[in-house]
């Protein structure tokens, strides 16, 4: 017979040990915090489900196997099956009957915590990614378990740089397995970035790509992205700006020049951007760094 999971868990149904966690005011508004983290063994198949939390869920199969479902899509889930899910969305597990399942979790929120998520999701175009090795990822919802038991401030810093810890690893965990195409995508995707190193300034050189390459700006930036996480027009962007900053404080290049120059087109844009990234001008980013002027 399958049962729902209540708010607590029922000794009959699952076994566990978990931390219900309550963030401070600096934690809540400055980093990543715990909401709840633990480790359960599954005694009777009981289906756990919600939606509309306002948390994410990164969970881990320790041992045995079960079923996941986010959103209508299904997944079979075994030891060493992670998933990381926006909890706003409907979202449903149960443990298989014959072979029930071990799990640790946290569910987590905070600053970042949804752009780590958009990351995974552009990242990975599944829910649920696979790890050879369970035990340092448990090692570290072990390691939250126990910070748990101190309620202070510090704590609440050292769970912060833990949960940072295992979304870096989430991330370059599940990077590494969507670049790994092939030696050819990898040469591919350096010889790119070189040619935008040296070609940023020029203002088609997203069309000249094209030619150079002979494959279409979709292809060539679906290749950039695995590899390096952003799109091809982000980073021409990033470099230009990045130019444009060395000319305002390393020469006395006028600031109209510094924006032909560093590809940005015109001292209008250039403004613009400088506001957006820097939040201040393009005459002011140079009074405040520019060291000849002090000089």
């Amino acid at each position: 017979m399958i049962k729902k999971e209540g708010l607590f868990a029922q000794p009959s149904i699952t076994r566990s040990e978990r931390s219900l966690h309550t963030p401070g005011a600096f934690a809540k508004q400055h980093l990543l915090y715990v909401q709840e983290v633990g480790r359960l063994e599954s005694l009777t198949p009981h289906r756990c489900i919600r939606e509309q939390v306002d948390s994410y869920l990164f969970l881990m199969v320790l041992e045995g196997k079960g079923s996941l479902e986010i959103e209508g899509k299904h997944y079979d889930i075994a030891k060493g099956d992670c998933a990381l899910i926006d909890c706003m969305k409907h979202y449903e597990h149960i443990s298989d009957e014959q072979d029930a399942w071990k799990l640790a979790w946290v569910h987590f929120n905070g600053r970042g915590a949804k752009g780590y998520h958009e990351l995974f999701a552009r990242y990975y175009d599944s829910a649920v990614f696979h790890v050879a090795d369970t035990e340092p990822w448990n090692g570290i919802i072990g390691e939250l378990l126990e910070k748990q038991q101190d309620k202070s401030l510090i704590a609440e810093l050292d769970c912060g740089e833990l949960l940072l810890h295992l979304l870096n690893k989430v991330i370059a965990h599940v990077a590494a397995g969507t670049v790994d195409t092939g030696e050819s995508q990898r040469q591919l995707a350096q010889e790119i970035r070189e040619y935008l190193n040296d070609s940023y300034a020029d203002r088609e050189v997203l069309a000249d790509a094209e030619g150079h390459f002979g494959q279409s700006a979709t292809v060539l930036d679906e290749v950039f992205v695995k590899y390096f996480g952003i799109t091809m027009a982000e980073y021409i962007s990033n470099r230009r700006l990045n130019a444009a900053k060395e000319l305002l404080r390393f020469t006395i290049t006028p600031i109209e020049e510094v924006a032909v120059q560093s590809g940005i087109g015109d001292l209008i844009m250039m403004q613009q951007m400088f506001r957006s990234q820097e939040g201040m001008s393009p005459e002011e980013y140079r009074a405040r760094w520019a060291q000849w002027i002090r000089a």
